[in-house]
């Protein structure tokens, strides 16, 4: 079984590497190093210590030092986050009390779930975080290391309240159902009532029980799954702005433009100029 070590990964003594990776899984290997898997396009199974986790975007795998890993697809891009024990003591500006109670969740959880999965919106904003994460270490420019510490906090942070609202438990199958099926159809458009109608909820009890699991209302949800798909299709695609509007089912470009600039905090045309 493959090693993979702080001499061989962490250049010049450094203890924090942020890698982009786009392949078709990886052999089983160990490591002496905090590793944060955050999945960005495509479904992997992750298999930690011999227990099997389904990823999709959005979903963060974490694994001690120590532990097996191995990553199973025929296609996955995902960015690792790789951090030196040493890392949390010295290398973070701000070492909270919420950090300490992450890394304490995750030297504790050799026999627990060790996955993440963000929903709604909060997958944009952790895939942002992450990405910028990147550009700071890869870039390294004037005070890098103040920006990456600051948007690991971040990042960290995000990873906690999932945590301790207890989003990596396994949900209910009906309601895996439920987002599998609105991942699916949310261009059409579809409605709080024909979905509780759908899966034979009344519809009061429907939106309790999906902000309850997803952190957001089923409106909202419904936009964000929009809007993240609208950014792969500015990012990877030649349609146009109007286009994509209408192929994620916004009415009018109008309502696009606004609920994107809400969600992304920027012009679909400004987003695409910037990839």
């Amino acid at each position: 079984m493959k090693g993979f070590y702080h001499s061989d990964i962490f250049p010049g003594g450094e203890s924090l590497v942020v890698q982009h990776n786009s392949d078709c899984g990886c052999e089983k290997h160990t490591h002496d190093f905090f590793e944060f898997a955050l999945v960005v396009k495509g479904e992997a199974e992750h298999i930690v210590d011999g227990k099997s986790y389904r990823t999709r975007p959005g979903s963060v795998v974490f694994i001690n030092f120590g532990q097996t890993h191995e990553i199973i697809s025929d296609s996955t891009e995902y960015y690792n986050v790789l951090i030196t024990p040493d890392y949390i003591g010295s290398g973070l500006r701000r070492e909270t009390k919420a950090v300490r109670e992450l890394f304490s969740f995750v030297y504790e959880r050799g026999d627990g779930d060790q996955c993440v999965n963000f929903t709604g919106a909060d997958i944009a904003r952790a895939t942002a975080l992450v990405t910028e994460l990147y550009r700071e270490v890869t870039e390294k420019r004037e005070s890098w290391e103040a920006a990456a510490s600051d948007l690991l906090h971040l990042f960290l942070i995000m990873l906690l309240r999932y945590v301790r609202v207890g989003k990596a438990a396994a949900k209910p199958d009906k309601t895996a159902d439920i987002l599998a099926w609105l991942r699916e159809h949310y261009a059409e458009n579809p409605s709080l009532s024909e979905v509780s109608e759908r899966f034979y909820y009344n519809d009061s009890y429907f939106s309790r029980m999906f902000k309850r699991f997803t952190g957001e209302g089923f409106n909202a949800y419904v936009n964000s799954l929009k809007i993240n798909e609208a950014t792969e299709l500015l990012e990877n695609s030649l349609l146009s702005v109007e286009e994509i509007s209408a192929r994620v089912g916004y009415a009018d470009v109008k309502t696009f433009y606004a609920q994107f600039r809400k969600v992304t905090g920027t012009t679909p045309g400004a987003f695409r100029s910037k990839r």
